[in-house]
This record gives structure tokens, sequence and C-alpha cells, in this order.
């Protein structure tokens, strides 16, 4: 009875210490599901958001830019070919300018120093100026413009152009839409209305005491790699290099 009671003691503790047979458990592969599911999502929504999302429009194509083969400040043959696949920045300056020209030409200089230059795409821009007084001046008064406003006229990234006043009318007046005329300055005699404008120092103006003033479209017209206008800024005196550099960058990361 003993060993029977011993026997039946041995199976019941085989049968205890034996473990039932355990479930895989669920978890893992339901995480491993829930991840694959959440991965899914995720690629959809950036995929949709990249198919939905508004893209920044293109700016418009105004019209094409004149061609023209010009005198720079250096005396030097300048072709509007020579532009292609830069960004050109276009300004109407007069050497003897007394208002606005001197305020656009330091907006000018500090794009380059501050934007242009740090951003490695100097090479890339060309600003180009076109001298609305043909008649009464040319290099050495373009020269000494740019110089004493900052700018070394021997630096090529600057080209101020000149030529015949037929020439500038065309290029300037028909080719680019910027009205422009000579006028005498006002004598100040009494009973005359007179314009009221800041008056921005220049010393090449004073040294020459002219007695004539170009009345002009104060604007700046940006061109593309294509020679195309692009953008046209009015009140030119206005617009700063920040401005000047969100156009610029957005014309030479177009794809044509």
């Amino acid at each position: 009875m003993a060993s029977e009671r011993a026997g039946n003691d041995e199976k019941g503790m085989t049968a205890a210490e034996t473990p039932f047979p355990r479930r895989p458990s669920p978890w893992p592969r339901r995480l491993g599901t829930a991840a694959a599911i959440l991965a899914a999502l995720l690629v959809g929504f950036f995929i949709g958001e990249q198919e939905f999302a508004p893209r920044r429009a293109r700016l418009p194509i105004i019209h094409s830019a004149p061609t023209y083969t010009l005198v720079n400040q250096l005396g030097q043959k300048i072709s509007s070919q020579s532009f292609a696949g830069k960004v050109q920045i276009v300004t109407f300056l007069f050497p003897y300018c007394t208002t606005l020209c001197p305020l656009i030409a330091a907006h000018l200089v500090n794009f380059e120093n501050l934007e242009a230059r740090p951003a490695g795409i100097a090479k890339k821009v060309e600003i180009v100026s076109l001298n609305l007084d043909p008649a009464g001046t040319g290099p050495p008064q373009m020269r000494a413009f740019l110089k004493q406003y900052g700018w070394n006229p021997e630096d090529p990234a600057w080209q101020y152009l000149t030529g015949s006043p037929a020439a500038i009318r065309r290029i300037v007046q028909n080719g680019f839409g910027i009205g422009y005329e000579k006028v005498p300055i006002s004598s100040g005699k009494p009973g005359e209305t007179q314009m009221v404008q800041p008056e921005v120092l220049n010393p090449l103006a004073q040294k020459a005491h002219v007695d004539y003033d170009i009345l002009h479209n104060d604007a700046i017209e940006i061109v593309d790699k294509e020679g195309r206008i692009r953008k046209i800024f009015q009140s030119a005196d206005t617009v700063s290099p920040d401005r000047l550099m969100k156009v610029v960058r957005a014309l030479l990361g177009e794809r044509n």
C-alpha cells in the first residue's frame, strides 16, 4: 500500500511539476503589425503632403529684355549676350543725381557685400546699370559715381553702361519701359513751383555744377538667366538687399 501510495505520489509530483504547454504571446506579433501600419500611414501622409501642398508660384515672364552692345565704366565694349546664364539686377542711374540714384547704388553695394558674396552666388549675378545722361557723362563720371558709393570700378560684377543717346533711348525707354527726361534745374525765381525731393550727398555733382537734372522712373528690373524680365520693383530706393536676394535665389533655382 505504501509502495502504491508512493507510486501515486510520484505520479502526482510528476504531473504537478510538468508545466502546461504555453501558447506563444500574441503581443510581439500585434506590435509588429501596428508598427507596419503606422509606417504605411506616415509614408502615405508625406506622399500626400508632397502631392497636395501648394507649390510656390513661379515669377511671371513679363517680356524679353532688350539686346545691345554698349560701353562700360572702363571704356570696354559689353554685349548683353555676355550675361546669359546669369540673373541680372538692372537699374537706371544718372551720375550727377542727388536724390534717389545714390541710395539705389548703396543698396546694390550692400546686396553684393552682405548677400551675394557670403551666399557664394556672386558669380551667378550681374548688376547692370544704364546711364541716363549719355550726352553729358561717360565712363570717367560713371567710374567716379561707383567709387564714391563704395564699389571698385574695376570689378566686373557691376557693369555701368553707356552709349549714344539714341541707343540708350531705345534700350531704356523702348526695351525696359523706363521713361526719363532731361530738365533744367529750377532757378528758384519767385512764383515758381518746385518739386520737393530729399537731397543725398553726391561729390561728383557738387564738383560738376551742372544746370540740369534727369527725371526718371525709379525702378529695378530683374532679368532671368534666359534674358527675360521677371520682376519689376518700383520705388527702387526702398528695396532692401534681402528682398533682392529672395528674387535672385528663386530665379537661380528654376529649372528650365
